[in-house]
């Protein structure tokens, strides 16, 4: 019989800490997000789920990112690549979600996607969630105006072949 103050054994919230661990956005640089889900399938010997690709406590599908631009985006310009895995835990322990993300981003890189994590806990993740794999480029003595410079010039490309900047 249970008391009225008795608790369940603790378990950590996939909200702790002021940290979500209930979604995370891998970015993909490559076309198609179903032959994405179906390579990670093979790679890590999963079963078919239906509609999603389960990672241990993540429901992990591939989607057409919507910020693509329809261009070959620079290594770190990751928001701009064409696929997107979203990726939800119901539950589980956060140590358990990471492991699960860890365990996506680590088989995509060793199938040679480039991949990286967008999430509240990318700091936990091998390479910060794929970050330190794609730096962004050495100032190599440019100036701050320059940097900017070349930044608009990557973001704007309607602008360099109309002849604007």
């Amino acid at each position: 019989m249970r008391v009225a103050n008795d608790r369940e054994p603790s378990v950590p919230s996939l909200h702790s800490s002021g940290c979500s661990y209930v979604d995370v956005s891998i970015y993909v640089d490559a076309v198609d997000g179903a032959r994405v889900v179906a390579w990670l399938q093979g790679s890590l010997n999963l079963k078919d789920n239906g509609p999603c690709l389960a990672v241990g406590p993540l429901c992990v599908s591939g989607e057409y990112n919507g910020y693509a631009t329809g261009r070959r985006a620079h290594p770190f310009a990751f928001l701009e690549w064409p696929t997107v895995l979203e990726c939800e835990a119901s539950a589980g322990a956060p140590a358990d979600v990471v492991q699960a993300v860890a365990a996506v981003l680590e088989a995509l890189w060793r199938g040679g996607f480039k991949a990286v994590a967008a999430c509240d806990f990318e700091d936990e993740l091998p390479a910060r969630g794929g970050a330190d794999r794609y730096p962004f480029p050495p100032a190599s003595g440019r100036s701050p105006a320059s940097t900017c410079s070349w930044w608009r010039n990557l973001i704007s490309p309607g602008k360099r072949r109309s002849g604007i900047l």
